[in-house]
């Protein structure tokens, strides 16, 4: 399998996760996979076999709980192209498990425990807001052996306490969710180097941001769930690696502690220069750092890297 294997977009956000070379590249290709990784999808549009049959023959699975294939291009199914796209060329095979749920919330907080129990990652495109959104919120909980992922989801006047992401990871907070992570995007176009801002509005803004990820869907600051498809990516990847099965804690821990701006792999894209870094620079910090009486946002102090944290779970120091 060809580490050129890369489509173009996926090539532009792996060089941002640190792979800014095609011997980075090749080395973590080339690193043993000790374990196929289940990866289950629990949305509202489904997920489309046909539309990502190309995958297949790299060794990919598709296996449809209670649903079946949507037969047509939907969001869920572009969110899965953008993770295989980069998985493939990194050498990694990964079993789907894909849930389709009704509307009922009962009906998604089965499929979540389902998927929990069966899954070593879950990724969520949806936020699912609304009063009986606590049987999500239980359902995810109730599985800490699984690793969780959503994008970053605020939205208009919408207190983020009223959707399952607001119980998500924030390590300040112990009673919040730690196997349950969100992603927001650094953008390739628009953003020169900003990132979503959070609103601050009162403690029902429960939502922090977890980790921020290099997007080349995403089309600004918003429109966060790019972002999440690259997390999972990372994710995914240090589950097959790793020397031991980790457990979501280890893997978020992993991805906070390698976290950086690291000012060569940015600007080594044409999209972000000096300013643009600094500028980030200046969104990390303010959201790490909140003044007096704000409300901190931001769990890690920069950018994903997968290759800085594929160094660390593979050294023996680690161990």
């Amino acid at each position: 399998m060809s580490a050129r294997l890369t489509c173009l977009r996926s090539a532009w956000e792996l060089k941002l996760l640190g792979l800014d070379t095609e011997a980075k590249l090749v080395e973590l290709r080339d690193c043993p996979k000790r374990r196929r990784v289940k990866l289950g999808v629990v949305g509202q549009g489904g997920v489309s076999r046909q539309q990502l049959a190309s995958f297949e023959p790299y060794g990919h699975t598709f296996t449809y709980h209670d649903s079946k294939d949507p037969g047509r291009s939907t969001h869920d199914t572009a969110m899965v192209r953008c993770i295989l796209d980069k998985l493939t060329p990194l050498g990694v095979q990964a079993d789907l498990h894909l849930w389709h749920p009704g509307e009922p919330p009962a009906e998604l907080a089965a499929d979540f425990r389902e998927a929990g129990q069966q899954c070593d990652v879950v990724c969520l495109y949806q936020s699912f807001w609304g009063p009986n959104y606590g049987v999500i919120t239980d359902a995810i909980r109730e599985s800490p052996g699984t690793l969780f992922l959503s994008p970053y989801v605020e939205y208009k006047g919408f207190r983020t306490n009223k959707t399952p992401q607001g119980q998500a990871c924030r390590p300040w907070e112990p009673a919040t969710i730690g196997h349950f992570v969100t992603v927001v995007p650094l953008a390739r176009k628009q953003s020169k180097g900003r990132i979503l801002t959070p609103s601050d509005r009162d403690a029902s803004d429960s939502e922090a941001i977890n980790f921020i990820a290099p997007s080349y869907h995403a089309s600004g600051p918003g429109g966060t769930c790019p972002g999440c498809e690259v997390g999972t990516t990372c994710a995914v990847y240090l589950y097959a690696v790793m020397p031991e099965k980790p457990s979501p804690i280890q893997v978020v821990d992993l991805l906070r502690e390698t976290s950086a701006i690291d000012r060569t792999v940015l600007t080594g894209v044409e999209e972000f220069d000096g300013d643009a870094v600094d500028r980030l620079q200046g969104c990390v910090d303010a959201l790490l750092h909140p003044a007096e009486g704000k409300q901190r946002k931001l769990d890690t102090s920069g950018v994903l890297n997968l290759y800085a944290a594929f160094r660390k779970a593979t050294s023996e120091q680690w161990h």
